[in-house]
C-alpha cells in the first residue's frame, strides 16, 4: 500500500506540480534526460524570450514556428518509428472453456479463431 501511494504521489502529484515531467524508473537514463530537457525547453523558452527580446509579434511568430516545427518533427519521428517497428496487434488465443463451447469450436473449424485485423492497416 505504501509503494502504491508513493507511485501515485510521484506520477500524479509531482507530474501535476511540474507540468507533466517525472522520473520514470522503467525507462533508461537517456529517455529520462531527453524528457527532462525537452520539458525544460518548453517551460523556459517563453520566459527567456520575454526577458531577452522585446515583446513583438515577430517574436511570437518565431516562437510559434519553433514549437510547431518541434511538434511536427516529433510527430514525424513517432510515425516513422511506429511504421518501422510495429508488428501488429498481439492477440492471445483463449482456452476453449472460456468461450462458448459451440461457438468456439465452430470458429476453430472455420480457421478464424480469435484473430483480429490490424487496426493500423497493412504492414
Amino acid at each position: 500500500m505504501g509503494s502504491q501511494t508513493l507511485q501515485i504521489l510521484r506520477q500524479g502529484v509531482w507530474a501535476s506540480v511540474t507540468g507533466g515531467w517525472y522520473y520514470d524508473p522503467h525507462q533508461n537514463t537517456f529517455v529520462n534526460a531527453l524528457h527532462l530537457y525537452l520539458w525544460l525547453l518548453l517551460l523556459c523558452l517563453p520566459f527567456t524570450l520575454y526577458m531577452a527580446l522585446p515583446p513583438t509579434m515577430v517574436i511570437v511568430g518565431i516562437y510559434c514556428g519553433v514549437i510547431a516545427g518541434m511538434f511536427a518533427l516529433l510527430k514525424a519521428m513517432n510515425y516513422r518509428l511506429h511504421t518501422a517497428l510495429d508488428e501488429g496487434e498481439v492477440v492471445e488465443l483463449r482456452a476453449k472453456g472460456s468461450e462458448g463451447r459451440g461457438q468456439g469450436a465452430e470458429r476453430q473449424r472455420e480457421g478464424t479463431g480469435t484473430r483480429q485485423e490490424d487496426s493500423n492497416g497493412p504492414g
